[in-house]
């Protein structure tokens, strides 16, 4: 068993690969600009080739910094929690929408089957926002490139929503199922794997869930795919705990820049 100094080592160096990677991307973008630049030989096809690599690279390093920022606040239980009400099957719609694009950009297709008998709820939608976009990374990235096939459900009843994201990836045996919430978890070997990032998007999942007073359970077998599924209290009050939970000051709006920064790690097929 590894010691924590160890642990915290590793972990280290794997954050500092992750950025790495990225500064490499645009410092050379750079320097292969100003050559082309003082050539005059800059193409424009190429040069928006270029700063298409840049700007995803700034969005993989801007989600592993969003990443560590979520994971210290909920190390130090400063995270809040902003309630508003809103219709869920609308605000799924709108994050649908911001997807499309990346069905083509990475060879997937999602789709969504929706039945609530009351899609007002009362939460932070934010805080769902990052579960479910990054449940639907998580399930794209473990599946093959020629069939990344995701189906997210959602419905509801007098206390609680749920929703739910499934694929036909890789897939996990139990023993990968108990430990894949643990923060810097990887299922592949460092030196071996094929996608990319620190294994703190299902980390941030379970925070999340926890801190609006749900749960999160996981069915998988191994080459047969994995279904996560969430249930959500449909009512949060800042009257149960004002110093926790606080009203919006106004309605949350998913974002591009959102969905952008989570499917930056994701390799696009060849």
């Amino acid at each position: 068993m590894q010691s924590n100094n160890s642990c915290f080592i590793d972990n280290l160096v794997l954050i500092a690969h992750e950025l790495r990677r990225p500064i490499d991307i645009i410092s050379k973008s750079a320097e292969l600009v100003n050559r082309a630049q003082e050539k005059g030989n800059l193409e424009e096809g190429k040069l928006c080739e270029i700063m298409e690599g840049i700007i995803n690279s700034c969005h993989r390093m801007s989600l592993l910094t969003s990443q560590i920022m979520s994971i210290a606040q909920a190390e130090k239980n400063t995270a809040k929690i902003i309630v508003e009400q809103q219709n869920f099957e609308d605000f799924l719609n709108a994050v649908r929408q911001l997807l499309t694009p990346y069905e083509t950009l990475l060879n997937m297709k999602i789709t969504y089957k929706i039945k609530l008998t009351e899609p007002c709820v009362v939460c932070d939608f934010k805080k769902i926002e990052g579960i479910l976009l990054n449940l639907i990374s998580n399930a794209v990235k473990f599946s093959k490139p020629a069939a990344r096939k995701v189906t997210v459900k959602a419905w509801d009843d007098e206390d609680y929503f749920y929703f739910s994201v499934k694929d036909w990836g890789i897939g996990m045996d139990d023993s990968e199922v108990d430990k894949i919430f643990n923060e810097f978890y990887r299922i592949e070997d460092f030196s071996t794997r094929q996608t990319e990032g620190c294994g703190l998007g299902l980390s941030i999942v379970r925070n999340y869930v926890n801190l609006l007073g749900g749960s999160i359970s996981v069915e998988s077998k191994p080459g047969l795919g994995s279904e996560f599924t969430v249930k959500i209290p449909r009512v949060l009050s800042s009257k149960s705990n004002p110093s926790k939970i606080v009203e919006a000051t106004q309605v949350y709006t998913p974002f591009k820049s959102t969905v952008d920064e989570i499917f930056a790690d994701i390799r696009r097929p060849d």
